[in-house]
């Protein structure tokens, strides 16, 4: 009987060895694929790591089915038809600005007209006219508004929305109203004397918008204007859960909001970002900002946010952004106007 010798392990390994080394010597094709494949996993998995992962928002939900009057925008279609052609010399056009429907268009472009004029006083007259035929219209009363604005007439806002609320007692009045309060905070002192005073103004403009989000919660003008009067009271105060509540649904309402083609949906990202960056939740800030960007990817206000040292953030939030001293930007006329 014939036993079979056992070759030595070392002798098994050695050949091993050989025979590989001869396998990847005769297929040098095989070595710079494998190389090159690992390259690849490397600098992928780099990739990856160091790539900014976005998280889903956590937005409130709305229903389903709102319609533009829910969002208090039924009107919108009109508010981005373009302006009567040289209304200046229309003869329509009354020598007296008189309050009628049929005409409320006409004056409000000879109202626009007249103030790049610089005729001031015949402008605003028209523009006044404009928005007293036509209550509901929010581009109306919108730019008649900041007209006052810019000539500092802050009390003549308030008593002519005052009075149109009196009188009419519309959503639109009433948002006009809020937002005339606002606009009066830029005659409050600069800070610190005249922050009771901007205070004071920040929280009569919350009282009136309260009002119309009782009766219209998906108004999307009144959530984003009581979400910044929120944002800009300091951080100590208590402000900015409620701040983030109300703008949180207002990024939620963009959605909707879609089948107007206009600038809102990165200011609404935007300003939801704020709260967090200054409330010092800078990853929570920037998640926020870089949703927005995959839903506006050339939102230059996101990209200025993110482009903000993370270390300096929420200083510069409670600063120069939103700081209480800071003059808030009332006008709506972004709800409408068409993206660029």
């Amino acid at each position: 009987m014939k036993f079979a010798v056992k070759q030595p392990m070392e002798q098994f390994t050695r050949q091993s060895v050989s025979q590989a080394q001869r396998f990847w010597f005769r297929r040098p094709w095989l070595v710079v694929g494998l190389a090159f494949t690992m390259l690849l996993l490397a600098v992928g998995g780099a990739y990856w790591l160091f790539l900014p992962r976005v998280q889903p928002l956590a937005l409130p939900k709305v229903p389903a089915h709102l319609s533009m009057a829910d969002l208090g925008l039924s009107d919108w279609q009109s508010y981005q038809q373009p302006l009567p052609l040289d209304a200046l010399n229309n003869p329509q056009l009354p020598s007296v600005p008189q309050v009628k429907p049929d005409l409320a268009a006409l004056q409000y472009a000879a109202g626009l007209a007249l103030l790049k004029q610089q005729q001031v006083d015949r402008g605003l007259a028209y523009l006044r006219a404009a928005a007293e035929a036509a209550p509901d219209n929010l581009r109306y009363g919108n730019d008649y508004r900041l007209a006052l604005r810019t000539q500092m007439h802050y009390d003549q806002e308030e008593q002519f929305f005052a009075a149109q609320l009196a009188k009419y007692n519309t959503p639109t009045a009433r948002i006009n109203l809020a937002l005339s309060y606002v606009d009066q905070m830029r005659s409050c002192p600069p800070p610190p004397d005249g922050l009771v005073c901007q205070a004071q103004f920040s929280s009569h403009s919350i009282s009136q918008l309260d009002i119309v989000l009782a009766e219209q919660p998906y108004n999307v003008v009144a959530r984003y204007a009581r979400g910044l009067n929120h944002l800009y009271w300091p951080g100590l105060m208590g402000h900015l859960p409620r701040a983030q509540q109300d703008l949180s649904y207002a990024v939620a309402l963009t959605r909707p909001l879609s089948a107007i083609s206009n600038s809102f949906t990165g200011d609404a990202y935007t300003a939801l970002g704020d709260v967090f960056a200054k409330d010092n939740q800078i990853d929570a800030a920037r998640n926020v900002w870089l949703n927005g960007l995959q839903v506006v990817p050339d939102s230059s206000l996101l990209k200025s946010r993110l482009n903000i040292a993370k270390d300096k953030l929420a200083d510069e939030e409670s600063g120069s952004l939103r700081g209480l001293g800071v003059y808030v930007e009332t006008d709506m006329s972004l709800f409408w106007t068409k993206e660029r």
